[in-house]
C-alpha cells in the first residue's frame, strides 16, 4: 500500500518536469539513481534478519526506488512513445509500446522467484541494477530529446543517423562530468538545429490524409 501510494504521489511532478526538464534528461537522471536503490536494497540482505536495520533497510530501498521510478521511467515512455512515431502509425506504434512493456512486466513476475533462488535476493536485485546501468547509457546513445518538439521538427530529430545520436551522447559524458561533478559552468552543445525546419500548419491534415484508416 505505501509503495503505491508513492507511485502517485511522485508521478504528480511529472505533470510539469517532463516538458521542463525534457523526457531524456529525466531518464538519464533517474537510470542511475535506480540503480542505485537496487543495490542499496539488495546488499541490505546482508544484514542480520535478527536486526531491525534489516527490514528497514529493505523497505526504505524499495520505497527511494519507488520515490525516482515514479517521475521518470514509469512516465516517460509513456508519452515519448506517442511522440516517436508518425501521426498515421502512430496507433499502431503505441499499440506495440504498451504491448512490450507489459510483456516485459510478465517477463519479470515470472522469472522473478526463479532469479532470487539462483542468485539470492542480493544477487537478484543487483541484476536488475545493472540492466538499470545499461538502460542510462542506452539512453544516452540512441534516445533523442523530443520535448517541445513539432511534428516537422521531430520528423527531422529521428531523421539524423543512430550513429551520429551515439557520437553526441559520448560527447556529452565529459559535459555531465564537468557541469554535475565538477560543478563548472560547461555549456551544453545544440545538437540539433531547428531553425531551417519549415512549419506547416496544414501538415498534420496532411499526414491525417496519408492514413487510410484515418480516411475511413
Amino acid at each position: 500500500m505505501v509503495f503505491g501510494v508513492i507511485n502517485f504521489l511522485f508521478a504528480l511532478p511529472a505533470f510539469f518536469t517532463i516538458d521542463n526538464f525534457g523526457r531524456r534528461n529525466l531518464l538519464l537522471a533517474t537510470f542511475p539513481l535506480m540503480a542505485l536503490c537496487l543495490f542499496f536494497t539488495g546488499f541490505s540482505f546482508w544484514i542480520p534478519e535478527s536486526s531491525t536495520a534489516h527490514i528497514a533497510c529493505i523497505a526504505i530501498g524499495i520505497y527511494l526506488f519507488g520515490i525516482v521510478y515514479s517521475p521518470g521511467e514509469g512516465p516517460v515512455p509513456f508519452t515519448y512513445s506517442a511522440e516517436a512515431y508518425p501521426l498515421y502509425i502512430r496507433p499502431l506504434g503505441m499499440s506495440l509500446a504498451t504491448a512490450t512493456t507489459w510483456f516485459f512486466n510478465f517477463v519479470l513476475s515470472v522469472t522473478w522467484p526463479s532469479l532470487v533462488k539462483a542468485f539470492k535476493p542480493q544477487g537478484a536485485f543487483a541484476w536488475y541494477g545493472g540492466w538499470n546501468l545499461i538502460g542510462f547509457f542506452a539512453v544516452l546513445f540512441f534516445v533523442p530529446e523530443t520535448k517541445e518538439r513539432t511534428l516537422e521538427e521531430l520528423d527531422q530529430v529521428f531523421s539524423v543517423r543512430t550513429r551520429d545520436h551515439a557520437a553526441f551522447g559520448a560527447r556529452q559524458i565529459p559535459y555531465f562530468f564537468k557541469r554535475y561533478i565538477l560543478w563548472q559552468n560547461a555549456e551544453a552543445e545544440q545538437f540539433y538545429q531547428m531553425d531551417s525546419v519549415e512549419h506547416h500548419e496544414s501538415s498534420f491534415f496532411e499526414e491525417k490524409e496519408a492514413d487510410p484508416a484515418a480516411r475511413a
